[in-house]
């Protein structure tokens, strides 16, 4: 059950991105995720009501989860707006791509936090197939290339913050529910940047007039969430992300069949080296 969830949290993840830039013409980066988070958050107290209702629901109060939300919730904000600014600045098959090098800054950051440990054998593996795969998507010679650098450098700081998250979310999720841990982020995630967003009548605006296909996001953003928290039930981090990475292969597709991005072959050759790399760390779990 882990695994298919890992696999349909992919898959979603996949559907968000691709709304995400639809909209990212229309909105700015911030409003965009603090809509993310906002927008799920009714969805959550929906699943939470009726769960509490039939007794499979569980309200966590202990400081450290409290603590691990709060943690979570800040590097999530980061994560989430660095990338709604780069799907702004960049093709979606591109940012996307970047987004997966999160395993790379996983396998240094987990043994710290969360205690799972990766083979060298591993490591080595993940590091040299997601490096070439990135060194096969550099194209600086490519048309519109120059233009994409803000937005890849906004990728991969989004990338160091979601090997973050997910560590957060390793540990939250040993001391909540999936459903529970996912709102308290989400909750906390959305009041960071609340200010920021309802002070400015622009914004509030820029929402009402697409909040159609915010409220969509919302619900994909609490599907995409409850199913990978309880993956992390089951699996560790780096192996629940080697599983997302099917999402990039997928935001490859939707590039080309969506938004008509260019260089296809060459960014699906790279999706595809990335994708294999990283179930072959995963693995070796």
């Amino acid at each position: 059950m882990g695994t298919f969830a890992a696999v349909l949290c992919a898959v979603l993840s996949s559907a968000k991105d691709i709304i995400s830039k639809r909209l990212a013409s229309h909105l700015d980066g911030t409003t965009s995720t603090f809509a993310s988070f906002a927008f799920a958050i009714p969805y959550y107290l929906l699943v939470l009501a009726i769960l509490a209702c039939f007794g499979y629901e569980t309200i966590t109060l202990a400081g450290t989860f409290f603590g691990l939300v709060l943690l979570r919730a800040l590097s999530d904000s980061m994560a989430e707006g660095c990338k709604m600014h780069a799907f702004g600045h960049g093709d979606i098959s591109v940012v996307a791509t970047f987004f997966s090098i999160s395993p790379l800054f996983m396998l240094i950051i987990a043994p710290m936090l969360t205690g799972d440990q990766t083979t060298l054998h591993g490591a080595v593996a993940v590091a040299v197939v997601v490096l070439g795969s990135v060194l096969l998507v550099y194209h600086p010679s490519a048309r519109g290339w120059a233009e994409q650098k803000k937005g890849i450098l906004l990728a991969i700081a989004a990338a160091f913050f979601f090997s973050l998250n997910s560590c957060f979310d390793r540990l939250a999720v040993k001391k909540g529910t999936p459903v529970f841990a996912g709102f308290s982020m989400t909750l906390v995630s959305a009041l960071f940047l609340l200010p920021w967003v309802f002070l400015r009548r622009d914004r509030l605006t820029a929402m009402r007039v697409h909040q159609k296909e915010l409220w969509m996001r919302g619900f994909l953003e609490i599907a995409f969430m409850v199913t990978k928290l309880y993956a992390l039930q089951f699996l560790p981090p780096a192996y629940v992300a080697g599983m997302q990475r099917i999402s990039l292969v997928l935001s490859i597709l939707s590039g080309r069949l969506i938004f008509k991005e260019p260089d296809f072959g060459r960014r699906l050759a790279a999706g595809i080296l990335i994708l294999g790399g990283v179930f072959w760390i995963a693995s070796l779990q």
